[in-house]
């Protein structure tokens, strides 16, 4: 073969370039190899508007990363050597109504309650009660969720041994609507809180499955914050390239992985479109969606395959509309909800709410977006020039639409784009002549930059409780290894722990190393792996 490292690594999106930073710490010669002209898949930033204004191309915020021992220990150096540097968000999450109202949810639950008490008293304290649950349920589950899954047995044993288990197994197969609906009375807080868990899932509120998540999703965000990378989530991606190279590894774009390449049933490399072979004497490590498992890989077992084709998928997802402003955005709900960067933005109904997710489960636009979002220079100025700003609005949508499936975006993007911006106004008073210029991100582009969102998944599949754990994508496959061939390993948001911008490529980097013979806990043990050479 025409090249030779240790571990070959199968696209550059932030999963797998976790995976091959932590290899390429512990000494191993490792080439990831990316179909893309840029590195980072989900983190990654660009230009899309005009020069010099900084977009997100998929992902925005940074949660449960900031919790995971890659950053909060700074296993990689990430921080201390290589660039990355977040900025934490105390006030994270916003609701703005078009009758001018607005609930804030700060990191402060004090803060929060004080907020909810304005407007309802009995709700404030359920909502205290509610979030000694949601914290306690979120510590319980970060102890295995930056390692290998354990078995669902195991599981469900350490659950039922602890109240917030308990209470976890009682709600995991109800939905996000069903959770807050007994627990909240205000149909504005409802609204807050359900729009917020539904857009992390990119689901429908009633979907069954979900109830963990009306827990998770507000309890991440009290227990740890949201926070914006400075400069944009491709820096999170840059810095883990950087690290990789400082460790004497390849990051190669523009190259596209036909198949892994076998001897008997070993992985041992992987074929390029146009012919390069390249060897990997110890693993291959795929970012691989289990939809597309079969075409990477010769010679699976047909239960295998058959199960990883059924693997379910998100029944959302996101449209995405960028803008270069002249100025900030100026919220009629005040300049308190202008500073968010994440509100969503609806009518005070939960009926309309809920139509608009059954027009979406039809196949069909809502005539009034599902929207969040807000000018991320309000946080991180140093995306724009100065005075201007960077609008970034997300719109709950499917990808599968009922009059034309998915190609018809290729037609419909920009008309959806006016209808978003149109809703858009009815929450703002300075939009008129404030757009300079504005890029469209459509549910098939998310497919193009990259395949692990296949078929606009941005949660590589859904977030159902049997996809979860030691289910995420199947059982057969939760392990990060792929059975009956040998040396062969995925990453990607389709994993566990799941999706988003959390660093999931750190347990497979751990079963990677077990399998390996090395010692995953002294490479990391000086907080910033081996010295580079």
């Amino acid at each position: 073969m025409s090249s030779d490292c240790d571990i070959a690594v199968v696209g550059a999106g932030h999963n797998s370039l976790t995976a091959a930073a932590y290899l390429a710490t512990a000494g191993k010669r490792v080439v990831v190899l990316e179909r893309n002209p840029y590195a980072g898949g989900g983190a990654a930033t660009a230009e899309l508007t005009e020069p010099g204004f900084l977009s997100e191309r998929h992902g925005l915020l940074h949660v449960l990363i900031v919790a995971n021992p890659l950053i909060a220990n700074d296993e990689l150096g990430l921080l201390s050597r290589y660039g990355l540097e977040y900025i934490p968000l105390d006030k994270p999450y916003g609701a703005i109504f078009d009758d001018g109202t607005y609930v804030p949810i700060y990191r402060d639950r004090a803060k929060t309650m004080e907020k909810i008490a304005e407007f309802s008293p009995r709700d404030a304290e359920a909502y205290d009660r509610f979030m000694d649950i949601a914290v306690a349920i979120v510590e319980m589950m970060m102890a295995g969720f930056f390692v290998p899954p354990v078995p669902l047995e195991t599981m469900l044993q350490m659950l039922q041994q602890h109240p917030a288990g308990r209470e976890l197994l009682t709600v995991t197969s109800r939905s996000v609507l069903d959770v807050f609906n007994e627990w909240f009375e205000s149909e504005k807080l409802r609204l807050a809180l359900i729009r917020m868990a539904s857009e992390i899932l990119v689901t429908h509120p009633a979907d069954r499955d979900t109830g963990a998540f009306a827990y998770a999703s507000i309890g991440f965000l009290e227990r740890f914050g949201m926070s914006m990378a400075r400069g944009g989530s491709g820096q999170l991606s840059q810095a883990l390239v950087r690290c990789i190279e400082d460790h004497g590894g390849e990051v190669r774009t523009g190259v596209e992985v036909q198949n892994v390449i076998l001897e008997g049933r070993r992985a041992i490399g992987v074929r390029l479109i146009g012919g390069e072979e390249i060897r990997a004497d110890d693993a291959v490590v795929g970012s691989i969606h289990p939809h597309h498992l079969e075409h990477f890989v010769e010679g699976l077992d047909p239960e295998l395959v058959r199960a990883a084709r059924r693997v379910e998928l998100s029944p959302f997802t996101g449209f995405v509309v960028h803008c270069s402003l002249e100025e900030p955005l100026e919220f009629r709900a005040g300049p308190e909800a202008g500073a968010i960067v994440m509100n969503t933005l609806s009518s005070p109904s939960m009926d309309a709410l809920l139509a608009a997710y059954d027009s979406l489960r039809r196949g069909r636009l809502p005539d009034k977006p599902l929207l969040g979002g807000g000018c991320v220079t309000n946080v991180d100025p140093s995306r724009a020039p100065d005075g201007k700003a960077v609008l970034h609005i997300f719109s709950q949508v499917t990808y599968d639409l009922a009059d034309g499936g998915p190609a018809r975006w290729q037609t419909i993007g920009e008309s959806y784009a006016d209808t978003v911006m149109h809703r858009v106004g009815d929450f703002v008073t300075n939009l008129d002549g404030n757009v300079r210029a504005r890029h469209v991100t459509t549910p098939l582009q998310h497919e193009i930059d990259t395949p692990s969102f296949y078929r606009g998944d941005i949660n590589g599949v859904a977030m159902y409780a049997n996809q979860l754990g030691a289910g995420r994508p199947i059982p057969a496959l939760s392990q990060y290894a792929v059975p009956g061939i040998e040396r062969l390993y995925l990453a990607g948001p389709f994993m566990h722990p799941g999706g988003g911008l959390i660093g999931g490529g750190r347990p497979t980097a751990i079963r990677i190393f077990s399998d390996l013979g090395l010692d995953f806990d002294a490479v990391v043990s000086a907080g910033v792996g081996a010295q580079p050479v």
